[in-house]
């Protein structure tokens, strides 16, 4: 019979599990970004960016991952810069569960930067 003692064991070993493999993650698939941060630095954003999927109706590893990795790609201010209001809007939509929001996020994602790039290549040459 477990005890709640264990229990509580049990869910910080998983969790730990979950932070070091994120964090791993991250390290290899955005390593100048990582680069930046000490250990301490990139599991406290990592926890921020587990909390902030979790308060958006984020659930399993994978979902909550899934949105980690997205976030990344974004600037690490976006939250504060109104080009990136769309984020919080897609998150916030009630109708739509984790796997849809991320698919959402990475299209619109496409459509932001592929406007960026043009508004870019407008003003070449101007």
């Amino acid at each position: 019979k477990e005890t709640s003692f264990m229990k509580t064991t049990k869910q910080e070993l998983e969790a730990e599990r979950f932070l070091h493999r994120a964090m791993k993650y991250l390290t290899a698939s955005f390593p100048e970004r990582s680069a930046a941060m000490d250990a301490e630095t990139l599991k406290n954003k990592v926890i921020d960016d587990c909390e902030y999927a979790l308060s958006y109706g984020y659930e399993t590893e994978r979902d909550v991952m899934g949105l980690v990795d997205f976030l990344w790609r974004l600037p690490s201010d976006f939250r504060k810069d109104p080009q990136y209001g769309w984020v919080e809007e897609i998150l916030s939509d009630k109708d739509s569960d984790a796997e849809l929001k991320t698919e959402s996020l990475q299209n619109a994602y496409a459509l932001f930067t592929a406007a960026a790039e043009q508004g870019e290549a407008d003003h070449v040459g101007t």
